[in-house]
């Protein structure tokens, strides 16, 4: 399978949280205003680092760290894409082209750059794997779904 390509049901799942904006964990399908993702970091976990794969370390030309929530300025870039994201899932038109183009691409550029916030990192990414993302500290995210306390999941599930 080609590396741009997600494996399995994961990729099903990637594929039709776009094609089916009504789509809502625990949600019955009434998006509601909801959005899809308990937020940023639920989003890098669950669906960016599985679609922006990319080798990272020292000797290429995209840095990453698995502790990126620890970097207030990836959290707030990382937050506005995702919620720039969320609103392009539900548009009919375009606007999920527009988003790689203008939001998502130029974003990850800034963050990925050998210059970026991530310029002395050494962790590696092998070509086609996905970004790493560990678990961030307890209360560190709440669910914006609901406003209570994010859970992390135990595994790379949708749903």
């Amino acid at each position: 399978m080609p590396e741009h390509e997600a494996e399995g049901s994961l990729g099903e799942e990637l594929e039709g949280i776009i094609q089916d904006p009504g789509q809502q964990p625990g949600a019955g399908g009434d998006s509601g205003g909801t959005v899809f993702f308990a937020n940023v970091w639920d989003f890098v976990y669950r669906w960016l680092r599985h679609m922006y794969k990319r080798p990272t370390g020292p000797n290429v030309s995209f840095r990453w760290d698995s502790d990126w929530f620890r970097c207030p300025e990836v959290v707030s870039r990382l937050t506005e894409l995702w919620r720039v994201w969320e609103m392009a899932r539900v548009d009919t038109g375009s606007m999920m082209a527009i988003w790689w183009r203008d939001y998502c691409d130029p974003a990850m550029d800034r963050i990925m750059s050998p210059e970026g916030p991530f310029r002395t990192s050494d962790e590696k990414t092998a070509p086609g794997q996905p970004l790493g993302c560990n678990r961030p500290p307890d209360g560190q995210f709440i669910d914006e779904r609901t406003g209570g306390p994010f859970r992390v999941p135990d595994d790379d599930s949708l749903v």
